[in-house]
């Protein structure tokens, strides 16, 4: 309709709600600010409250990004951990759940307990990258995170998990060494070795003489364990040793390797599994070590279920 048509009560009702809408919206944003606010504040003041003590010789049964986000910044010293690969999300398919390829009856084949470890590519880097993030506002600024992966050949070409750690300070990349190994792909080499990619804060240094070992360590695969994919225990001692952190966390905990690595060389650590089964197992092993001898701390491995809002 146009203007000249309407009459002067017309016109006065548009403009009235044209303000209206306006200030609804204004009210809108203002609300939303105010909420997104509060929950900043919210989870910050948590994190204030509940000091890293709180998380010592603990594994938090729940997901690690939630968990990581209620935790002090620059609480850490150091970052040891090994996330899903998402193999199942692969162009072959032999690691497909029910898959009657050359890969029937690995241990990955079924997933995790409580992660398929199939998401998309694009989701998954996005996920890993969220993490990594919030691993490097937990280190301190002597502090650094070895993250270990596996490349891969996806369609025919290398997959060097760069979508994943670029832009962050990476410093180095280690090359873990594994012996034995399947390849039932005519298009490359077997594979034998994954990489750790060392993340390191400004001020992070090693040891004395610790930077006289090399850069390609090998280490056997844990082969007696139930986890479908275990760190060597002696892999992780290697790394704790090499520093001087005293506070160790392990987001990925899995099957507890961090921690007996950590008691055995009377470090404190960290956990955070989202599978209760792990978390269970882990439990075990820690109990297991620490009835051996090798450690002080009869505290040990309590075991927290978190429902990500109030870790007690």
């Amino acid at each position: 309709m146009a203007l000249d048509n309407l009459t002067f009560s017309e016109i006065m009702e548009q403009q009235v709600a044209s303000q209206f809408d306006t200030s609804l919206e204004k009210l809108r944003k203002m609300a939303y600010s105010t909420v997104c606010s509060q929950t900043d504040s919210s989870v910050k003041s948590k994190r204030e409250s509940l000091g890293i003590k709180e998380y010592l010789d603990t594994i938090i049964c729940g997901d690690c990004l939630e968990t990581m986000r209620q935790m002090p910044s620059g609480s850490v010293d150091l970052i040891v951990t090994s996330p899903p690969y998402n193999l199942k999300n692969s162009t072959g398919n032999g690691m497909k759940k029910g898959s009657k390829g050359k890969w029937a009856g690995a241990a990955l084949q079924d997933g995790y307990t409580h992660h398929d470890d199939c998401m998309p590519h694009s989701k998954y880097v996005e996920w890993q990258r969220n993490c990594l993030t919030e691993m490097l506002r937990l280190i301190k600024n002597t502090g650094a995170i070895f993250y270990n992966h596996k490349w891969r050949v996806q369609n025919g070409l290398m997959q060097d998990r760069q979508d994943i750690v670029s832009g962050f300070p990476v410093r180095q990349i280690i090359i873990w060494r594994r012996k034995g190994g399947l390849n039932f792909n005519p298009g490359y080499f077997l594979p034998t070795y994954e990489v750790i990619y060392l993340i390191a804060k400004p001020e992070f240094f090693l040891v004395p003489k610790a930077n006289a070992v090399g850069d390609i360590w090998e280490f056997t695969q844990e082969m007696k364990n139930d986890h479908p994919a275990p760190f060597p225990v002696a892999l992780v001692e290697r790394i704790i040793s090499s520093t001087d952190a005293q506070i160790i966390l392990d987001p990925f905990m899995g099957s507890g390797t961090t921690a007996i690595a950590a008691i055995n060389l009377k470090r404190n650590y960290v956990g955070i599994e989202l599978s209760p089964d792990y978390c269970e197992m882990a439990n075990t092993r820690i109990k297991r070590e620490t009835g051996r001898g090798n450690t002080d701390a009869s505290n040990s491995s309590l075991f927290i279920t978190s429902n990500n809002e109030n870790l007690h």
